[in-house]
């Protein structure tokens, strides 16, 4: 089973909600929100496979979208989690969105930051490419490249910081096992759009210019909320920690 971590409400409830990381990351990435969280929902934060704690690797099981989400909702069983609210940030908004699709009755409402949507012929290709030749690179050279890449910006510093200390847990196997999920994913998109999903809220930066014309495009397409912090990029709730805060707890109803 997935690892996961548990933090307890500070009120008596028993609502719940689940955290999803991004791709190199681990639950360190929410450490920023979990205090808030739990003032109203009981937080799960899953750790995805091959990252972090996770004795799962992708690699060994097989690197489907449906293979990761059949894990996470084991999780859920085992918690005894019926319906939640769901918070993911980039790869981890790939799972929810495939979940909306497939089991969308685990989903109250979803909170998609950084969300991965369409994206241009170029990423596309070298997406293709290192699914291809991922696991003969360098890795730690990779992702040094992807989180500048991905993260450019001098508000990004701390985000990149945090991604390239989490990412050791990664290696060049695992990385290109990956790779397969986002093309599945990339796949998937005109059919995700075909529906809408009103339950859902994207929040990105400004400033994440590799995949904002994408989720532009696809809140107004499946008609979600869409809301954009200025001076940020692509990991929202690090770069712009306080405001990003401040929105979810509007979002979320938490005093």
């Amino acid at each position: 089973m997935l690892h996961y971590e548990v933090f307890e409400s500070s009120c008596d409830t028993d609502r719940y909600i689940v955290l999803l990381h991004g791709f190199g990351g681990n639950n360190r990435v929410w450490k920023n929100q979990i205090s808030l969280l739990q003032k109203k929902f009981n937080v799960l934060a899953i750790t995805l496979p091959s990252h972090g704690d996770s004795e799962l690797k992708l690699s060994k099981m097989g690197s489907t979208l449906d293979v990761v989400v059949g894990e996470i909702t084991q999780v859920l069983d085992e918690r005894g989690i019926q319906r939640a609210v769901f918070m993911g940030v980039s790869l981890g908004t790939i799972f929810i969105k495939y979940m909306e699709m497939r089991c969308g009755s685990y989903i109250d409402k979803a909170i998609l930051v950084g969300a991965l949507g369409t994206v241009g012929k170029p990423l596309r290709r070298a997406v293709n490419v290192f699914a291809k030749i991922g696991d003969k690179l360098p890795f730690p050279v990779v992702y040094r490249i992807m989180a500048k890449l991905f993260m450019p910006w001098k508000v990004s510093k701390t985000s990149r910081k945090v991604f390239c200390k989490c990412a050791k847990a990664l290696n060049s196997q695992e990385f290109k096992a990956y790779m397969n999920i986002f093309i599945e994913h990339f796949s998937l998109c005109d059919e995700f759009v075909s529906r809408l999903h009103e339950e859902n809220v994207y929040i990105s930066g400004r400033g994440d210019l590799c995949f904002i014309n994408g989720i532009v495009e696809e809140a107004d397409l499946t008609d979600a909320e869409l809301i954009i912090i200025e001076h940020c990029g692509h990991v929202c709730n690090i770069d712009q920690s306080r405001q990003f805060n401040d929105i979810i707890s509007e979002l979320l109803d938490i005093e």
